[in-house]
């Protein structure tokens, strides 16, 4: 049997409450993207080999095979060939897609029944945000429940979707990444994190804002209203990090090239996570003219890196069985809109992958 999971990224819009004081922390709000995204077949081997990835990246493969062995006791006699990675610690959310696309392998190469969230779990992901995990299951715009907090102690289990919804076909991203700064993650995150005391005043602005000006534009349409509620929160949820990352967004090139995709006609912008890479939104037929400025803009200002086009994706990972030379296609796919009460209403499944 051969596996085969491509995982998309995410782009990681804002918080909505860092204050806490209603009893629920974070509330992410985020989008899943075409591209880039992690690519790995994985299938049964004499030994563990992981081929064709950066050290850093075969690390964490060779560390979440590890966690899933463990757990399950099982013998990790697989081969994982990467096809493709998305960049780590640039604000796409590489490490929730590495670790899922693993373990969901393994998962289907082991017969053992599990979902999603159960994974997220076991593999650590998503106890903040878990844009990442409902990109993997279904994809679209994403906004999660926040996290629980009792008596000054957050409860650790990934926030349920709260609401999906398809992200216009018509509208695209143009991504700027940065080659050289990195985002923060890991104990650097969560030191940063739990280093902030933010008034509540932010949190209502945000939560207002996506509520009345966000989602009702998506929900018609309507891409200057949506990017610039983008870019206002974005904002906002800046104001909740200046004291640790230094300002507003987390590199002095960021503000920069904020303004320049804005002044080259985007119609909102931000920076993705903790950055680096920004986005900026725009509409298909304008998303080349924009790539061009900002390609321009990167060799006169000497920033070497990436420009991504990338459009939103309405599905979840793509996963392909191969058995005995049949192929079975699986793809994961949200429905148009979710409000959700329980994890079965929100992935449409409770047993299974």
């Amino acid at each position: 049997m051969k596996i085969r999971i491509r995982a998309s990224s995410r782009l990681h819009l804002g918080f909505m409450d860092l204050n806490g004081s209603l009893g629920r922390l974070y509330g992410s709000v985020g989008v899943s993207l075409s591209n880039p995204g992690t690519d790995i077949t994985v299938k049964h081997h004499s030994h563990l080999s992981v081929q064709n990835a950066a050290r850093e990246i075969k690390l964490r493969i060779i560390a979440c095979v590890n966690i899933f062995s463990r757990h399950y006791q099982i013998k990790p006699n697989v081969k994982i060939l990467v096809h493709e990675s998305i960049p780590e610690h640039k604000g796409l959310g590489s490490g929730t897609q590495l670790a899922l696309a693993v373990s969901t392998a393994l998962a289907h190469l082991y017969g053992i029944k599990t979902n999603t969230y159960d994974q997220s779990i076991l593999m650590g992901r998503g106890m903040r945000s878990s844009i990442g995990i409902w990109s993997f299951e279904h994809g679209g715009l994403i906004i999660d429940s926040g996290i629980k907090k009792q008596k000054n102690k957050t409860i650790s289990k990934p926030p349920k979707a709260l609401i999906t919804y398809n992200f216009p076909e018509e509208w695209k991203f143009v991504i700027v990444v940065p080659e050289e700064k990195q985002g923060l993650s890991g104990e650097q995150e969560k030191l940063a994190i739990n280093g902030i005391d933010p008034p509540k005043k932010i949190s209502e602005e945000i939560c207002r804002l996506v509520m009345m000006k966000l989602l009702p534009s998506l929900l018609e349409k309507e891409i200057e209203k949506f990017g610039s509620s983008l870019t206002e929160i974005d904002h906002n949820t800046g104001l909740f990090f200046a004291p640790v990352q230094g300002g507003i967004y987390s590199g002095k090139l960021s503000d920069k090239i904020i303004d320049h995709l804005l002044a080259s006609g985007a119609y909102g912008a931000g920076q993705s996570s903790w950055g680096p890479a920004i986005y900026g939104l725009t509409l298909k037929e304008e998303s080349a003219s924009l790539v061009s400025c900002m390609k321009e803009f990167m060799t006169e200002q000497k920033i070497k890196g990436n420009v991504i086009v990338s459009s939103g994706r309405n599905r979840g990972a793509k996963i392909k069985i191969q058995k005995n030379g049949d192929e079975v296609r699986h793809s994961q796919s949200g429905s148009d809109m979710v409000i959700c009460k329980d994890y079965q209403m929100a992935t449409g499944q409770s047993n299974g992958i």
